[in-house]
């Protein structure tokens, strides 16, 4: 699978923003707070860069991240495990002028206050050994009251699963022959998850190839379909022995429409196999 970053305003998955952030460094031309250096940054590096005429709001990012760079000289970059991907500009997207750089695991989030019912939710990653995850709900984190977490998983099984806080349903144990495709740890991808609170119904994407729908009606009895749009976010679950969590080009706001061939539902459950490559717009 190819690193494939889409940078912020290329998505082919969100037609109206809401909500993005580039994590660019304050010597690329970020903001000041945001110098290239390791641990966490002050108070107001943490405001998020792009509201599209709403509110300023800031992260919420438990113990925070830095901001590092994989442009010539690596500036503010700590290696780790996994191993970062070698390259300037890694991911294709925009590695080059800065991305979230965290010790450990990470969850953050920021503020949504429900203004969609359906939205997606994307951003690039270094996927790690457990989880990349992308969560909605009524607070930051995968543990947060009324969350759906989607986690994609990094151990070569190309498993996906659910979690709302207190139960773990991978999608595998429905579906055998669901695959998200990553194969591994240690490359730069992009995960997008749609919320469709209307239609009762989360549609998976790695690399922006739709990887399936579920119908959060009947998966694992309904269990999962009680989640709350206030609060929308990522993170990274670490495995054994690993120690870095990057990411880069956080990104929120209305879906794009799938055509009506792209979806289909069995049982409630994801279908594998749909993965049409949707080609990014210009930004």
């Amino acid at each position: 699978m190819d690193a494939a970053g889409v940078a912020v305003g290329s998505s082919s998955l969100i037609g109206t923003l809401d909500y993005s952030d580039t994590f660019t460094g304050t010597d690329a031309g970020g903001r000041p707070s945001r110098p290239y250096v390791p641990a966490v940054q002050p108070p107001e590096a943490y405001v998020v860069e792009n509201t599209y005429g709403k509110p300023s709001v800031s992260f919420d990012k438990g113990e925070g991240f830095s901001f590092a760079a994989d442009s010539p000289g690596m500036p503010g970059f700590v290696a780790g495990t996994p191993a970062y991907p070698a390259g300037v500009n890694a991911s294709g997207a925009g590695s080059d002028t800065g991305f979230t750089q965290t010790g450990g695991g990470i969850d953050y989030a920021l503020p949504y206050g429900g203004l969609r019912g359906t939205y997606v939710v994307q951003v690039d990653a270094v996927q790690v050994g457990d989880r990349i995850d992308i969560s909605s709900g009524a607070a930051r984190g995968i543990f947060a009251p009324q969350s759906l977490s989607i986690f994609f998983r990094g151990d070569g099984s190309g498993n996906a699963s659910l979690f709302n806080g207190a139960t773990d349903t991978p999608i595998q144990s429905s579906i055998p022959g669901f695959n998200t495709g990553i194969t591994g740890s240690g490359m730069w991808l992009n995960y997008a998850v749609k919320f469709d609170m209307p239609l009762h119904q989360i549609s998976l994407y790695v690399n922006q190839n739709l990887k399936g729908t579920i119908d959060l009606l009947t998966f694992a009895g309904g269990i999962y379909d009680n989640y709350s749009n206030q609060w929308v976010g990522a993170g990274a679950g670490l495995a054994a022995g690993e120690n870095r969590t990057w990411t880069d080009n956080f990104q929120v706001g209305s879906a794009i429409p799938e055509p009506a061939t792209a979806t289909l539902l069995a049982a409630g459950f994801v279908i594998a196999g749909l993965c049409r490559r949707r080609e990014a717009r210009p930004s």
